[in-house]
């Protein structure tokens, strides 16, 4: 049986005195666990949420909110930008620009006013599918020109991944526009397309 020795004092314990020492601390353990983490989630419901901050923030300054019945996950995104294209005084498009810390950084959100349809896009990037027979190697004269920068690249999908010319709201598209003259060099070229499942 082992001996503890507590200032001089010598305290015999048993196997069942450890064992329930044991179950005690567990317990005493998972309840102030339990308490600190509860007190934490209090804390997060009653703090005001910084996304909402910064978008009523934009909206202040001029940029529309995002509509209703958007995706749960585009509603979180932080407004960089607003504006409506070609412009104000023809608009076709209503374009955001949103912040995200995921995979997608940087979403273009655009509302089409003829038919009321929603796209999603990447706002920084553009996909490029090349020509039968091209190596991704035969876009740097291209990407020089333009000063574009490819970010991604499949050989086996014939696929690339350009940056955009700017940060501005019609960046995806003058980008898109910028490339045309290059038209022998790819199959296709648009947005970085977000579909939500």
């Amino acid at each position: 049986m082992p001996v503890f020795s507590l200032h001089g004092a010598r305290i015999l314990m048993g196997k069942t005195d450890r064992i329930f020492v044991y179950i005690m601390g567990f317990v005493l353990g998972s309840l102030l666990v339990a308490m600190i983490m509860n007190r934490r989630a209090h804390k997060e419901e009653a703090s005001v949420d910084p996304w909402v901050t910064h978008n009523a923030a934009a909206v202040k300054a001029g940029a529309e909110e995002l509509p209703e019945g958007l995706p749960e996950v585009i509603q979180r995104g932080e407004i960089l930008d607003f504006g409506i294209l070609p412009s104000a005084a023809e608009p076709q498009v209503k374009v955001w620009h949103l912040n995200f810390d995921e995979s997608y950084p940087y979403v273009r959100v655009v509302e089409h006013l003829s038919t009321g349809e929603f796209s999603y896009m990447a706002a920084d990037q553009i996909l490029i599918e090349l020509a039968d027979g091209v190596d991704v190697t035969a876009l740097k004269p291209m990407l020089d020109a333009l000063e574009l920068r490819l970010r991604m690249f499949n050989r086996k999908d014939q696929i690339a991944v350009v940056g955009v010319l700017s940060t501005q709201i019609d960046a995806v598209p003058a980008t898109i526009e910028a490339l045309q003259p290059y038209a022998e060099l790819f199959r296709s070229v648009g947005p970085d397309v977000i579909v939500f499942k």
